[in-house]
């Protein structure tokens, strides 16, 4: 159906119903379009109206489509739209079919606006240097090039140029609420463009910004929420009065009951209540629950605040110019603090308050505390944590992405070559510790905190038993399906040899959740600099295969890491030196299977009754406890436990089966 003028018996209807417009031949309807639900509507400039029959559900009743009390402003109107009791005016909207909007103070949208694209951050460093720009397409991965990749200025240059490139291609005349979207009971809202089926009731104020939105996962922003140059993203959920400025808000991320933001990024899964953050790079996971807890200018993920975390970012000399990095996994207790500069080594928890700057990115696993004043670290004792294993699984479960393009690429693996690499590197430098301290030494200090000398060696043992673990482990799940089939020796170790596209398997990076070969993240780099790249969309499908040939890559530094430990390569292992292997390999995850069981049990020691079985005798509160919290015997994480190291010893057995079934 096309659109046409109306004629002067419509125009005598419309006006009779209490409509004006100030020049009548702008407007258009299509044939269709009821005109009796067309009430106390005032037109200004070039509008188009669609057919408004049937009705639009909310608050428990049908409403019938339709535009009453409103003024309207050069906007084209799909079919089946309701627009009812508009404070102020709509202006300069296209507003898709089924959508909703009533009771809104205002919905106005300059010709020219960019909705909250091209907006620069100012994350991770509170006085500027790494400034990210905000797009509708941004991804956790090209936010950790805009922001962390500053030494080559040229790279820098290009990268926003490609950025800034994909903001003009998409750039439009007018603001969009799109289909089945519902605008209700909100204040005033300008210059912000809305996603299909997204869902705005009672918002006080949301300016510049972009709501994405799809029907697999609709975008929520509720009741009391301000927010001011802003992106968010597909299923994301802004409600409880949280108030944003200049923030990004990723797949699937919760922000609400109070929380405020500004200067910050929160991508896929994030979660940020009560609290507050001042420039940070919030990378996947990124989660923070309670009220007083501040982060502030740092590079987070997977991270788990604290109630009372806090830190420092201005020594009052030169301006708020401190900045932190956290790496995956880390988290921090109650009432925590740490001063920046700070770098802090994967998996590890952060204890006590903290007023030294904290170096210890190659001691992943372990325990940072303040005894008395004093930072003192426990290198790989977070190894044998239960939560660590806790951790690995609910990352996946819960991951609230419903729709297929998930932007975000994210390696969920807690030991990846990243990982285990730091660990090779924190081995290293513990035993060197170890050796150049004198005997009568107690304590040594690195990275500005304190080791006991009797965890230097005992760190290092921790490490070799993760390497051990993870190296064999994956080594050994390749062999046994190849002895599966071919039953030959020779031929299963020479299927172990990678494709040998890496010069340095063994360097790695985590960006800010995909993990990657160094060398391929330095080569996307170089063709960013000399135009190789030369399109936004192509720096994304570059990112993507880098993601995709994860498996292939970490094989390749598992092969190499596995040759450098056992002083032989996979390919040219004898059987008896991979049953010597197998026997490393059975200690150590013996040893670290058994001492996270033994962590979990103690959840279920004497102390954890307490407050349990209220004025009763101790039977009765063995059965109180029980009954909230279940038992060793039932608990499933315990189970769970239990089951995977009888499955291990199932496995273990098939494999030395194989390996002496081989024929040579």
């Amino acid at each position: 159906m096309t659109y046409s003028r109306l004629t002067p018996a419509q125009i005598q209807l419309l006006t009779a119903q209490g409509c004006s417009a100030s020049d009548w031949s702008d407007v258009s309807v299509k044939t269709e379009t009821d005109l009796s639900r067309i009430r106390n509507v005032q037109f200004f400039g070039t509008t188009s109206i669609g057919t408004n029959k049937g009705s639009i559900s909310f608050d428990g009743i049908e409403f019938p489509c339709g535009l009453y009390n409103a003024a309207i402003a050069r906007c084209e109107i799909g079919d089946n739209v309701r627009i009812a009791n508009i404070g102020s005016a709509i202006t300069n909207y296209t507003i898709e079919s089924n959508a909703l909007i009533q009771n809104v103070a205002a919905l106005v949208a300059d010709e020219k606006g960019n909705f909250g694209n091209g907006v620069e951050l100012n994350v991770v460093n509170e006085g500027g240097g790494r400034g990210t720009v905000l797009l509708n397409d941004l991804t956790a991965q090209v936010a950790h090039l805009q922001a962390m990749y500053r030494s080559n200025s040229e790279f820098t240059k290009k990268l926003f140029g490609l950025i800034g490139a994909k903001i003009q291609a998409t750039k439009t005349e007018k603001g969009i609420v799109g289909t089945d979207a519902k605008v209700i009971h909100c204040g005033t809202i300008r210059n912000v463009n809305i996603g299909p089926y997204a869902s705005i009731h009672g918002a006080a104020l949301l300016e510049n910004g972009t709501v994405l939105s799809c029907q697999e996962q609709p975008t929520e922003i509720g009741e009391k929420v301000q927010a001011v140059s802003f992106i968010m993203s597909e299923g994301a959920e802004v409600t409880g009065g949280a108030i944003l400025n200049k923030a990004f808000v990723g797949q699937g991320t919760k922000l609400g009951r109070q929380f405020s933001a500004e200067n910050s990024l929160f991508f896929a899964n994030c979660e940020g209540f009560h609290g507050e953050a001042v420039s940070i790079f919030g990378g996947p996971y990124t989660v923070t629950h309670h009220k007083s807890t501040l982060l502030i200018a740092g590079l987070f993920s997977f991270f788990n605040a604290g109630s009372g975390t806090n830190q420092s970012n201005h020594m009052y000399k030169l301006g708020p110019v401190h900045q932190g990095v956290f790496e995956r996994g880390t988290k921090t207790g109650s009432f925590s603090y740490v001063l920046h500069e700070t770098h802090v080594g994967a998996f590890s928890v952060i204890l006590g308050k903290h007023y030294t700057n904290i170096d210890t990115p190659n001691l992943p696993f372990s325990i940072i505390r303040e005894d008395e004043g004093v930072s003192q670290i426990l290198p790989g004792r977070n190894l044998f944590s239960v939560g660590i294993i806790r951790d690995g699984e609910k990352w996946l479960k819960r991951d609230n992405r419903k729709l297929s393009q998930k932007r975000d690429l994210v390696v969920f693996d807690i030991f990846s070559p990243y990982i285990v690499e730091k660990i090779r590197k924190g081995r290293k430098e513990l035993l060197s510790l170890n050796m150049a301290t004198p005997p009568e030494r107690t304590t040594v200090q690195y990275g500005g905190v304190q080791i006991s000398c009797s965890m230097l060696k005992k760190g290092a043992e921790s490490y070799t038993k993760a390497i051990v673990r993870y190296l064999v482990e994956k080594v050994c799940t390749r062999l046994m399906t190849e002895l599966g089939t071919s039953k030959n020796w020779k031929s299963a170790v020479e299927s172990l040899k990678p494709a040998g596209e890496l010069k340095t398997p063994s360097e790695w990076i985590d960006l800010s959740g995909l993990i990657a070969p160094r060398e391929r993240i330095l080569k996307l780099e170089a063709d960013v600099q000399n135009g190789a790249i030369s399109s936004y969309d192509i720096l994304l499908q570059r990112l993507e295969s880098i993601y995709r040939t994860y498996r292939d890559d970490e094989w390749e530094y598992v092969f190499t890491a596995f040759k450098e430990e056992f002083g032989v390569a996979p390919t040219l292992i004898s059987k008896p030196g991979i049953m010597k292997v197998i026997d490393e390999w059975d200690q150590a995850v013996c040893l670290i299977h058994n001492a996270i069981l033994e962590d979990a049990k103690k959840e279920f020691g004497v102390s954890t009754t307490i407050g349990y079985g209220l004025d009763q005798d101790k039977e009765e509160i063995a059965k109180d406890f029980a009954a909230v919290r279940g038992s060793i015997e039932t608990n499933s994480v315990i189970q769970k436990l239990v089951i995977e190291a009888e499955e291990f010893r199932q496995r273990l057995s098939k494999l030395k089966g194989l390996v002496a079934a081989a024929v040579e």
